[in-house]
């Protein structure tokens, strides 16, 4: 039977080197993360009163909330946690080492809810239920809500068959339409296909991630296999 233990490279070296490197690249993604969580929030914050009037559906409540929140703080936890794992390795830390594979095994798993999440909302076809939550508040009493929208997207009623009420597009100086675009159509180019960008990237990051798990988890048993003081794990 094949001893496995003797596959691990015998020198941290060759462990804690590419665990670094990969903690690197985990954290140029989690400045990526950072970004796009961060524009996410900023851009859906405008939805806020829309979401609210329409009492949306949990699909459009977690379109304009859920998702780019969770990308957001999971950016965060990549920025600070690759920057310990970084530390930890260098320093060769048991405890440290063990503490970060345990925070990269519970930031995976939310890495995977926000992915899923992601790619759940774009086969739930959440634009044809935004247009939905649309046409029913231009049709209500607080249709004001609509109009703030159009002059944020820069459009003009949801589609060519909306309620053509004057008063919900927006006018230039001169009475007229200030804009002939439809607002599907801008709301789709931005979100669509930003759904399967984000599920894309949360499936590569999770691989990079659990490679760095396996780095991670070979150093440990190296350095509990290597003889030296107890003590200096936690100098």
């Amino acid at each position: 039977m094949v001893d496995t233990i003797n596959l691990i490279p015998t020198t941290p070296r060759y462990l804690k080197v590419p665990l670094i490197a990969f903690n690197t690249i985990l954290w140029i993604l989690g400045l990526v993360l950072v970004i796009i969580g961060g524009v996410g929030v900023n851009f859906f914050s405008n939805f806020k009163d829309f979401t609210k009037v329409s009492k949306a559906s949990a699909a459009l409540s977690n379109l304009t909330t859920g998702a780019p929140a969770g990308v957001l703080v999971i950016g965060i936890f990549f920025v600070i946690l690759t920057v310990v794992g970084c530390f930890v390795a260098g320093k060769e830390k048991l405890v440290g080492l063990v503490i970060y594979t345990m925070l990269m095994l519970i930031i995976l798993v939310a890495l995977i809810g926000v992915g899923g999440k992601a790619l759940t909302l774009h086969n739930d076809d959440v634009i044809n239920q935004l247009g939905n939550s649309w046409e029913e508040v231009s049709n209500g009493p607080k249709n004001s809500t609509i109009l703030k929208l159009e002059n944020f997207l820069k459009c003009c009623y949801w589609n060519s068959t909306s309620n053509k009420d004057p008063s919900l597009c927006p006018k230039d100086s001169k009475g007229l339409p200030k804009y002939t675009t439809t607002c599907d159509s801008v709301i789709s180019s931005k979100i669509s296909s930003n759904l399967y960008l984000v599920g894309a990237a949360a499936v590569s990051i999770g691989v990079i991630e659990f490679i760095c798990m396996l780095f991670a988890l070979f150093l440990i048993i190296r350095i509990c296999r290597s003889p030296r003081s107890k003590s200096y794990d936690y100098q």
